[in-house]
């Protein structure tokens, strides 16, 4: 590779030490490869973003961060929804529990009744799907 291909990797710092010692000195001797990092470096200044100035990124925090909870009306309530909160799982624990405890269980020769009467259809849908699968690919 000759020196001024080497350009873009220079100005990307993917060139070895070795490597860009000898560009740096090839750059100081040639005219276009100067123009051409000049070029790429601009490029990617333009690409980052400008920093925002400190005020304000200020004056955007403080119109934008919460207030704190103790000025808050609403921090009084806090405790009273964690225990309505909990409340509502415990209730809602046990009445899960007790559905599950009391449904109807499956019979078995229903199950097996169902699959023979179904199973068949089910093969026959999912071979003409797989056939017309494998036709559009």
């Amino acid at each position: 590779m000759k020196p001024c291909d080497k350009v873009m990797l220079y100005a990307y710092g993917e060139l070895p030490e070795e490597e860009r010692v000898s560009f740096r000195r090839h750059l100081a001797q040639c005219a276009h490869c100067r123009a051409e990092l000049k070029f790429v470096q601009a490029q990617q200044a333009a690409l980052l973003a400008p920093a925002a100035p400190a005020e304000l990124v200020d004056a955007v925090f403080a119109k934008t961060t919460r207030r704190s909870p103790a000025k808050s009306w609403l921090a009084g309530l806090k405790p009273l929804w964690s225990g309505v909160f909990v409340a509502v799982l415990a209730v809602g624990l046990f009445t899960g529990g007790w559905i599950m405890e009391h449904r109807p269980g499956y019979d078995s020769q229903e199950v097996i009744a169902y699959m023979a009467n179904n199973l068949d259809e089910e093969y026959q849908i999912f071979a003409s799907d797989l056939a017309q699968l494998e036709a559009d690919f």
